[in-house]
């Protein structure tokens, strides 16, 4: 009976969590809409839009238009994330051209499917396009400190808590950062790395209620963590020396809501 309770417990959490997050949804790096000519690209698919990722230039070419100029995009690796999320790092296969707008379009995207970005002063959506300013960018991020851990933070909604190591973020570049996050479970010796974007002075490193890089298994408590910081045109600063041990995210240990 018990076992029954708890499966029918589990199920109306699943369908409350789904009930308030989205079904679908892609999302790409960089945000700002200037670039360099050696920009690099970071596409995510959430949820029920993962498996574009994975079809990427088979069943959905992924390309930057410039009026009937294509350049294509090639996949140089796959991040799979453990709560729904999955990405794909891409590249131009020529050089951008400086002073040209490009559109980022994928091909034979199903109808509920969508890749656009929300203009504020327009309050709408509108196609992803970026302007290619003159800057060939060859310098990698500065790192000013080493990065260490600030707090824990557990925030619980609905169904599903969001659970978040917060590490600080050192690293300064001329152009927008994503990093390399590698985290190994000790317990299991599983590493996963995935490209988080950081909320400028710090990395958010777990999940929210509906998605997320990382997750904290229940029966496993020790975690050690790395970082690389990559820019937007990929010049990449590689994490050296020991990695940062960590424990999960609990109500003990993270810092309470107000």
């Amino acid at each position: 009976m018990k076992t029954l309770l708890a499966l029918i417990l589990g199920l109306f959490c699943s369908i409350s969590v789904f009930a308030d997050c989205a079904g679908n949804g892609l999302w790409v790096f960089p945000k700002n809409k200037t670039i360099n000519q050696n920009s690099i690209f970071v596409l995510t698919g959430y949820a029920e839009s993962q498996h574009v990722i994975f079809a990427l230039n088979k069943k959905h070419p992924v390309y930057l238009k410039s009026g009937r100029h294509k350049i294509k995009l090639q996949v140089s690796e796959i991040c799979i994330g453990q709560f729904y999320l999955t990405q794909a790092i891409l590249k131009p296969e020529t050089p951008l051209e400086a002073g040209l707008e490009y559109i980022l379009c994928i091909d034979n995207l199903a109808e509920y499917e969508h890749l656009d970005r929300y203009n504020s002063k327009t309050e709408s959506y509108e196609p992803i396009s970026y302007t290619v300013s003159t800057v060939v960018d060859t310098n990698k991020p500065e790192l000013l400190t080493p990065a260490k851990e600030l707090k824990k933070t557990i925030h619980y909604y609905g169904c599903g808590p969001a659970k978040y190591v917060v590490f600080s973020n050192p690293a300064r570049d001329s152009s927008e950062i994503i990093i390399k996050t590698t985290i190994k479970n000790l317990k299991t010796n599983v590493e996963t790395t995935y490209y988080v974007e950081p909320n400028q002075e710090v990395i958010n490193v777990g999940h929210g209620m509906c998605s997320g890089a990382f997750t904290y298994h229940k029966e496993d408590e020790n975690y050690e963590i790395e970082f690389s910081y990559m820019d937007s045109s990929g010049n990449l600063t590689p994490w050296t020396g020991e990695r940062i041990k960590f424990n999960k995210p609990t109500a003990e240990n993270s810092v309470k809501d107000h």
